[in-house]
């Protein structure tokens, strides 16, 4: 498991529960399209956010 992501258009944390998908603090799935890129599941909207680093035991 990976610490939480900052989301920098929401100013909310994402904690992610895989490499790939998180939720936020209200609830909205977020997938990790990039290491600096998610997109929120439920409004189809990109999100800027800190680095998404890949867990290395999933490799």
């Amino acid at each position: 498991m990976c610490a939480a992501i900052f989301d920098y258009n929401d100013n909310d944390f994402i904690m992610p529960f895989n490499n790939k998908m998180g939720i936020d603090s209200k609830g909205n799935l977020m997938r990790r399209l990039d290491e600096y890129v998610a997109l929120d599941m439920n409004s189809g909207k990109f999100h800027y956010t800190s680095p998404w680093t890949e867990d290395d035991d999933d490799k």
